[in-house]
């Protein structure tokens, strides 16, 4: 989005023509493919997985104009700004593989989409259980995806780290739906959120489990550990009512020492299960692994005690 007043003044009007265009698009009303969802904790690793298919394997998503479309009317358009996007042929430029917070650049990349889920499920960050989905929203969220799909000619595949929380939401909604779970060390997820808290994001950052709701008397570095924790609890009991075969996992250092072999892999899965996919482009040989201690010692050691004594309960 321009960063100056007159240049969001020229994005609102231009999203508000794109309302009028969008009311009189006709998109499909049928899936053809299987959609595919990232799902972990926020800081997870997620965005470099997301950023290694994106590159490596065509798909269809939501770019970060629909994003922007939610957060100037209120609400997604999905029909133009995937038109849009796909004129941008996905606005990713070879050897970019950098975001912001899980934020990437370019208008016609793939967003991270918590503002676009929230317009459907009435709720950006807490979990949503599978009843209270209302027909109208679910019809809502699948001529989206079906649109967007179409007008790609791709499967669908999304990285919105709050759907950890929504999974068997999600299959409610599509049936068909696949999930690639992305594991990193609990310790470096946590850290990594802390110092997001303590710098740019004091309130919560990414999604937030029941557990989690009531922080009255919780230091930040308490509430980080235990959403880490809460949310791959979320994913392994939602994992265990969805069933093994629609999830395969990924590990974070294993998309930073081979991110090559790790999209051979989530290619392979997505097309044994009703997402035609390739890899079409290679990737770097190695990205920069994040690991060990970035936060103050004292605060290290408590997360790494805090961490040992949730995932041992």
């Amino acid at each position: 989005m321009a960063a100056n007043g007159f240049g969001k003044f020229q994005d609102k009007m231009m999203f508000y023509g794109l309302n009028v265009l969008e009311k009189f698009q006709k998109g499909a009303t049928e899936l053809q493919y299987s959609p595919t969802f990232i799902v972990a904790p926020p800081r997870a690793g997620t965005t470099l997985t997301r950023q290694v298919v994106s590159w490596a394997i065509p798909t269809s998503y939501f770019s970060n104009l629909t994003a922007i479309s939610s957060f100037h009317l209120g609400k997604p358009l999905p029909i133009t700004t995937a038109k849009l996007a796909k004129k941008m042929d996905g606005d990713q430029n070879a050897g970019s593989f950098e975001s912001n917070f899980g934020r990437t650049s370019g208008r016609g990349a793939p967003a991270e989409g918590e503002t676009i889920w929230a317009y459907w499920f009435r709720d950006r960050y807490g979990p949503v259980e599978p009843e209270e989905v209302l027909p109208q929203q679910a019809q809502g969220m699948y001529q989206a995806v079906a649109a967007t799909e179409q007008i790609f000619g791709l499967p669908f595949f999304n990285k919105t780290t709050v759907l950890s929380l929504r999974i068997r939401a999600i299959r409610k909604v599509f049936p068909n739906a696949l999930f690639i779970q992305v594991m990193r060390d609990p310790l470096d997820t946590a850290q990594s959120i802390y110092k997001a808290r303590t710098t740019r994001y004091p309130t919560w950052l990414g999604a937030r489990p029941k557990e989690c709701e009531d922080i009255n008397g919780k230091s930040v570095l308490q509430q980080v550990c235990e959403q880490v924790y809460y949310v791959e609890k979320n994913i392994a009991r939602e994992r265990t009512a969805v069933g093994e075969q629609a999830f395969l996992t990924v590990h974070y250092k294993d998309v930073c020492t081979n991110p090559q072999r790790e999209a051979e892999r989530i290619a392979a899965f997505m097309d044994a299960n009703g997402a035609p996919a390739k890899v079409m482009r290679s990737l770097p040989e190695s990205f920069k692994l994040s690991h060990g201690r970035k936060v103050e010692e004292a605060e290290y050691h408590e997360m790494r005690r805090l961490l040992d004594k949730l995932y041992r309960h």
